[in-house]
């Protein structure tokens, strides 16, 4: 399935529309994890976090990503010994609409991905939106509000006992080529 993704992603890069074409990004932010009941209270529900990305403009309105994002100082605090650290990849579809001849962008997205904390691993979704500044045809700025939803088995049958989101507003710059 993970080759079957890269093969998509590599494919779409190689087809983008060359007013489009590739490009790279970096987010940072202050994200909140919401157990779904897993946990009764915890000590710290909001951590820092790094979002770093990749992806393709197929044309002015589409865009495909792939997406990374890495938790800082050790995660979300359960209590003083026990930390959650999630690591999320993702794979989006995102929706654009552009005002003043392409330097304001609003977005949508949508995707899907695979989330991983503590031994547990499985599907997640993330959702979102956005609004980007563009200063150069190289360069834009982006301020964007990411949704990343998955479950927990705790009972170990199969299904997700607990929903799980994390709610991650980032601040983040982007490359075109």
């Amino acid at each position: 399935m993970k080759f079957f993704l890269v093969l998509v992603f590599v494919f779409t890069l190689s087809y983008a529309d060359r007013d489009g074409g590739p490009y790279l990004g970096y987010g940072y932010g202050s994200s909140e994890y919401k157990s779904g009941g897993l946990y009764s209270s915890m000590k710290d529900e909001k951590a820092k976090a790094e979002y770093f990305y990749g992806g393709a403009y197929i044309n002015k309105h589409l865009s495909v990503e792939l997406g990374y994002v890495k938790l800082k100082d050790g995660g979300y605090k359960v209590n003083d010994t026990v930390s959650l650290n999630h690591t999320l990849y993702t794979v989006s579809t995102l929706a654009h609409y552009a005002f003043f001849d392409d330097i304001w962008d609003f977005y949508a997205k949508f995707g899907a991905g695979y989330a991983k904390s503590f031994g547990e691993q499985g599907f997640s979704f993330v959702y979102g939106a956005g609004t980007s500044v563009r200063f150069s045809e190289l360069f834009s700025v982006k301020l964007a509000y990411d949704i990343y939803e998955f479950g927990f088995d705790e009972s170990q049958n199969g299904s997700a006992d607990y929903k799980q989101r994390i709610y991650y507003p980032y601040i983040g710059v982007e490359f075109q080529f």
